[in-house]
């Protein structure tokens, strides 16, 4: 009895914080109809963001367009395709601001008062954020103009650059003239040259950075490196690709051959059998 206490004083503490849509019927129990003063029925209530207004009438007797202020004071009537002719037309209040309303049949709203006007309260809701784009990759032609050749100074060509995982080096130069071999950092110092099987020859090679962390590129020709200093060093920025899940096969369904020891396994429904069946005799054994 406490716990339920507790509870009912819970929820009446969070009435006050717990705001419901309201839907309002136009015109009460008269509808929307002739002769009625609507101004005076919608002059003590509250409408708000998210409120909605329900049009309740006989269908062909009458409609609704919604309107702006100077087709509202002047009973000036929209295209009939903008009309709402249900006899029950909700109507949600999703901005705020004043709203105006007519019945468009002839004379209704001149003759007959057959309008209403309101002032929405509230904010309007906040437009979902917008996830930026991602950076497109950028490429970069080692060098600029003057691409993949000795004297060059690379490192002032790469100095404001920022490399990150995706982007692209294209180095370019006179194929047999020169390479391009990827090293690491004591090889980069040194002019260390990897086996002629790792050189990039093809006179356009493209190099994608696909991981982030520093990068070392030399050409292999005698003296290029040493003599010339035709190598680049940067240092690329981002987050490796998340490999993909690694995907467990999932186990022998009961009762099947597991083709790794090639044995067979008891369904648990059998063990489940002749457990229950040695209970139950070990039962009729105690009760004799």
């Amino acid at each position: 009895m406490a716990f339920k206490i507790i509870i009912f004083c819970f929820m009446i503490g969070l009435l006050p914080i717990i705001t419901m849509a309201t839907e309002h019927w136009v015109g009460g129990e008269k509808g929307w109809a002739l002769g009625v003063d609507y101004q005076a029925w919608a002059k003590d209530k509250v409408f708000k963001v998210g409120d909605t207004l329900v049009f309740k009438y006989t269908q062909g007797h009458h409609n609704v367009f919604k309107v702006n202020q100077t087709a509202f004071q002047n009973c000036v009537v929209p295209p009939p395709s903008e009309a709402l002719t249900s006899g029950y037309d909700a109507i949600t209040l999703v901005k705020p601001g004043k709203k105006w309303y007519i019945c468009g049949i002839p004379t209704h709203c001149s003759d007959h008062k057959q309008k209403l006007v309101i002032t929405v309260e509230g904010e309007a809701p906040a437009p979902a954020p917008v996830a930026p784009a991602p950076a497109s990759p950028m490429e970069y032609w080692v060098g600029g103009d003057k691409g993949w050749a000795i004297d060059v100074d690379y490192q002032a060509w790469a100095k404001g650059k920022t490399f990150k995982v995706g982007d692209k080096l294209v180095f370019k130069y006179t194929k047999g003239h020169h390479n391009v071999f990827k090293v690491n950092q004591t090889s980069f110092k040194d002019c260390i040259i990897p086996p002629p099987s790792e050189g990039l020859t093809s006179g356009h090679d493209v190099i994608t950075l696909a991981q982030p962390g520093k990068k070392w590129y030399i050409c292999g020709f005698p003296t290029h490196c040493s003599d010339h200093n035709q190598k680049l060093a940067i240092t690329v920025e981002g987050e490796a690709p998340v490999p993909a899940p690694t995907t467990t096969a999932p186990a022998p369904a009961p009762g099947t051959k597991d083709d790794s020891n090639h044995s067979n396994r008891v369904p648990m429904s059998a063990y489940k059998i002749f457990v229950g069946g040695v209970v139950l005799i070990w039962t009729i054994l105690t009760l004799v």
